[in-house]
C-alpha cells in the first residue's frame, strides 16, 4: 500500500509535523524580524552573536521549510513522485541546512568563550568581516560534507511482488556497503559526535568562567563595577541560551542517529533473504524512526523558543511591536 495516509501512526505523524512546522515557521521569521532589527549602543560581543544566530535561524527555516514537508510526505504516500533531479537535490539540502545549522551553533559557542575569557581579542577577531566569512565556511563545509548524496541519490523503478505493478523510490545507491557505512559514521562524527562534544565543553567553560567571575564581583563589593556587573548578566543570559541551544540540539538528535547507526550496521543490505527476520523481530525500531526523524527536525521548530525565553529574545520582540505599532496608529 502506497498511501498510508490512513494509518494511526501516519495520522499522529501529520498532526505533529503540522505543529512543528507552523510553530517554526512563525518561531523563525519572527526571530529573524527581530534579530535583523538595528539597535544603537549594543555591545560588540552581543551584535557578533546576533549575526551568527541569524545564521542558525536561515538554517532552521530550511529544515522547516524543505525538510518537514518532504519527509512527511515521503511518509503519507512511499511512491517518489518529483524526478530524478529533485530525488539527489532535496536530500543534498535537507543535509547541508542541518549541517550548517550544526556548524553555526558550534561558531556561536567559539564566539561566547572567548567573549567571555578574552573579551578585548573577541572585539577584534569576531569582526563583521570574519563573522561573514565564518559563515561562508560553515556553508562551504557543510555543502563538502553532504556532496556524495547528489550522486548516490537516484530514483529507481522497482517491481512489485505481482510483477503486475512497478513504482519509483528515491534511495541511495552505493556501490559497496562499507563505503555507505564509512560515510554515515563519517557524518555521524562530523555532524554529531565532535561538534557536540566540542559545544559541551566551551559551554562548560564559559559557564565555570562566567560565575566564577561572579564571585570576585562579590568579594569586591565596594568597587565602582555597575557596568561590569550589567555586561556580566547579559552574557550570562546569552551564555545560558546557547547551553539551552546545546542541550537541546544534543537530545533532539541522538534518538535518530542511534536509530539510523543500529539499521546501518544489522540490516546492511536493505530487507531480504535472512535478514527478514532481523526485520520482524526489531520492527518496533523501523516503526519509530519517522518519529525519532520527527523530533530531530522540530529542533529547528523550538529553537526560536530558546530565544525567547532564555535570550531574553521577547523583550526585543515586545519593544520591536511596540514601536511598530506606534508607526502605524
Amino acid at each position: 500500500v502506497l498511501f498510508t495516509g490512513h494509518e494511526p501512526g501516519t495520522i499522529v505523524l501529520v498532526v505533529m509535523y503540522t505543529l512543528s512546522f507552523v510553530i517554526g515557521l512563525v518561531g523563525n521569521i519572527m526571530a529573524l524580524r527581530v534579530l535583523t532589527r538595528k539597535r544603537r549602543n549594543r555591545l560588540s560581543g552581543v551584535s557578533a552573536t546576533r549575526s551568527l544566530l541569524i545564521n542558525l535561524a536561515v538554517c532552521d527555516m530550511m529544515v522547516v521549510c524543505i525538510c518537514m514537508p518532504v519527509n512527511l510526505g515521503h511518509q503519507v504516500y512511499n511512491a517518489w513522485v518529483f524526478g530524478d533531479f529533485l530525488c539527489r537535490t532535496v536530500p543534498f539540502v535537507q543535509a547541508v541546512s542541518v549541517a550548517a545549522s550544526v556548524l553555526s551553533l558550534a561558531v556561536i559557542s567559539l564566539n561566547r568563550y572567548y567573549s567571555v575569557h578574552n573579551p578585548l581579542n573577541a572585539r577584534s577577531f569576531f569582526t563583521c568581516r570574519k563573522i561573514f566569512w565564518m559563515i561562508c565556511v560553515v556553508w562551504a563545509l557543510s555543502s563538502g560534507l553532504c556532496m556524495p548524496l547528489i550522486f548516490m541519490n537516484k530514483s529507481k523503478d522497482l517491481v512489485l511482488l505481482d510483477g503486475k505493478q512497478a513504482i519509483t523510490v528515491c534511495m541511495e545507491s552505493w556501490p559497496h556497503v562499507k563505503l555507505r557505512q564509512a560515510y554515515n559514521f563519517l557524518l555521524f562524527c562530523a555532524l554529531y559526535g565532535f561538534p557536540v562534544l566540542f559545544n559541551l565543553i566551551i559551554c562548560f567553560l564559559t559557564g565555570r568562567k562566567l560565575w566564577s567571575t561572579d564571585d570576585k564581583f562579590k568579594e569586591c563589593n565596594k568597587c565602582n563595577v555597575a557596568q561590569s556587573v550589567s555586561r556580566l548578566k547579559v552574557r550570562k543570559k546569552i551564555a545560558k541560551m546557547v547551553v539551552a541551544l546545546v542541550l537541546l540540539f544534543t537530545l533532539s538528535w541522538l534518538p535518530l542517529y542511534v536509530v539510523d547507526i543500529w539499521i546501518d550496521f544489522n540490516m546492511p543490505n536493505g530487507l531480504g533473504g535472512e535478514e527478514y527476520l532481523d526485520h520482524v523481530e526489531h520492527e518496533w525500531i523501523l516503526q519509530g524512526r519517522p518519529f525519532a526523524q520527527w523530533l530531530g527536525l522540530t529542533n529547528s521548530a523550538l529553537n526560536p523558543l530558546c530565544y525567547c525565553f532564555v535570550g531574553n529574545l521577547y523583550r526585543s520582540a515586545q519593544k520591536f511591536r511596540k514601536s511598530y505599532r506606534e508607526k502605524f496608529s
